[in-house]
């Protein structure tokens, strides 16, 4: 099973596109923190980024991607001394098609940047190294599209059903953009330089492995010993390696894993519970509902109820 995968579809994954829009110079944003992930795609021309936690702009050209999975906050203008609109005034303005940059109103008719805005929502109580690892910017510029030429291919469809608007375009929008969420991330582990971190893990061949094995087998009497077998490694080095690149130990991780296995079952599914606790490891019922209840403060009983 695809580890990545597996944890992007417990996120469950909610996306769509705030705006696209043609901007005049001056123009410029300043988003603030929220409970979405937010991203940029400038279609056409140059802008320039500025993180919150950074001295220095950075550049952007047209092709390039921003993505700021823990949704930091940041401005992006027209240049670096453009002054800014707050970021929720410009989306509800373009939403309402008003927009506020364009060239009547600003005496220009040229428009000089096309930019694609939108966010992605997913789960941010989920309790897993996947988002205490997530940076605050991942930038895709032109050297790391050609790479994962992939990524074009989903621009063009959310570019050009955002511009048409079919029938059935705010479904796609929303699929592409989820997809454009995903491959971002996959960009980014696959892309080097990455240090230790889980990120980094899914790509060391016996990490990912014992990862693959807790994912596929959670009902497996796993010990540290036993993983360190399958994959080809002491004791202490499994121990040690697992915990400077996850952040924890494997037997942490796995109890983690099971109870988050268990809650998607309990409310994706009308399995008994007591079948629950058998596929997450659990042979009895009154450990699993206890380890249940210790790890979200609620019982399995309440969290089915709420279905």
């Amino acid at each position: 099973m695809d580890v990545l995968g597996d944890i992007l579809r417990i996120l469950r994954l909610r996306g769509s596109v705030y705006f696209n829009a043609c901007f005049c110079t001056p123009w410029g944003m300043d988003m603030a923190e929220s409970s979405r992930a937010s991203f940029h795609i400038i279609v056409r021309g140059e802008a320039w980024l500025k993180m919150a936690s950074a001295s220095e702009s950075i550049k952007l050209q047209a092709g390039d991607i921003v993505l700021f999975p823990s949704s930091a906050p940041h401005s992006i203008r027209d240049s670096i001394d453009s002054k800014c609109l707050p970021g929720e005034q410009v989306v509800t303005a373009y939403q309402a098609k008003k927009p506020l940059f364009s060239g009547d109103q600003l005496g220009d008719s040229s428009p000089e940047v096309n930019i694609v805005c939108g966010y992605v929502e997913f789960d941010r109580a989920f309790p897993h190294p996947f988002l205490s690892n997530l940076p605050e910017l991942i930038h895709i510029d032109a050297q790391l599209r050609s790479r994962f030429y992939w990524l074009d291919s989903v621009i063009r469809q959310i570019v050009t059903e955002s511009e048409e608007q079919q029938p059935g375009s705010d479904v796609l929008i929303d699929r592409f953009t989820e997809i454009l969420f995903i491959q971002v991330i996959r960009s980014y582990t696959q892309s080097g330089g990455i240090q230790q971190s889980y990120f980094s893990a899914l790509h060391d061949k016996q990490l990912s492995t014992a990862l693959s094995l807790m994912h596929n087998h959670p009902d497996k009497a796993w010990t540290v010993e036993l993983l360190a077998s399958e994959i080809g490694m002491s004791r202490s080095a499994f121990y040690s390696r697992f915990n400077d690149y996850i952040g924890m130990p494997p037997m942490k991780y796995l109890f983690e894993w099971r109870m988050l296995q268990a809650k998607q079952q309990i409310q994706d599914s009308h399995k008994p519970l007591v079948l629950v606790a058998e596929e997450v490891g659990y042979h009895s019922d009154s450990a699993f509902q206890k380890a249940f209840k210790r790890f979200y403060h609620f019982t399995p009983a309440s969290l089915r109820k709420l279905k």
